[in-house]
């Protein structure tokens, strides 16, 4: 991970978070299956909560990171740890896409509009639903922010800020195609960014392993 600079540290993030945000799971099914009809709102609506409770996460890793995170038995573990999971989550969807089972979910149609407030619930349901936020925040997002920690208490404020920008411009995206029934994104689209996903995370995954390795 680049430490040379804020900025630097900033861009990781979105590009790191990336993988992380577009996949299929819990929040983007129920972004997809109420925005038809209620258009692009439901997308920050979501986000909203869902990077609320990120930032809880990334205060609870940060505090930690001075008296446990940071000493290398626990920094090698979070990395070896790290790389597993992404190895895991990037073989998955390699192999849902051989299958075809990673499609993008369709929008449902027989439910009633929600309130702002239903939909700023969802997004906290839907998140806390998906063991896969906790496994990617515990390991992979704590290796990154122990080493953005070399900034200061500044550098994993500003990884937090890279990746829900990611998150607010994914989510406001997809609500805002599938609010427009989906022009942009169709499934051959998609399909082609989880497969990005995938390699990404390989690569990454492969990188964790090595520094947890090595030290």
């Amino acid at each position: 991970m680049p430490t040379q600079s804020l900025f630097a540290v900033y861009l990781f993030a979105v590009a790191v978070s990336l993988g992380a945000v577009i996949s299929p799971g819990p929040v983007t099914a129920a972004i997809v299956s109420e925005s038809p009809r209620q258009g692009w709102r439901v997308g920050p609506l979501v986000a909203s909560a869902h990077v609320l409770l990120e930032l809880v996460i990334v205060v609870l890793i940060a505090l930690g990171l001075a008296s446990g995170l940071a000493t290398p038995g626990i920094s090698r573990t979070i990395a070896l740890g790290g790389g597993v999971i992404l190895l895991a989550i990037g073989a998955s969807y390699l192999v849902g896409l051989w299958r075809g089972s990673i499609q993008l979910p369709h929008a449902s149609d027989d439910q009633p509009p929600r309130s702002t407030a239903s939909l700023l619930s969802l997004g906290l349901f839907t998140t806390i639903s998906n063991p896969y936020w906790y496994a990617w925040w515990v390991t992979v997002a704590a290796g990154y922010l122990t080493q953005a920690g070399d900034l200061g208490p500044i550098g994993p404020a500003v990884f937090y800020l890279g990746h829900i920008s990611t998150d607010f411009a994914w989510d406001t995206a997809l609500s805002t195609a599938s609010g427009a029934s989906r022009r942009w994104l169709t499934q051959r689209v998609y399909r082609a960014i989880i497969l990005l996903t995938a390699v990404f995370m390989l690569y990454f995954g492969l990188v964790f392993l090595k520094a947890g390795w090595t030290g």
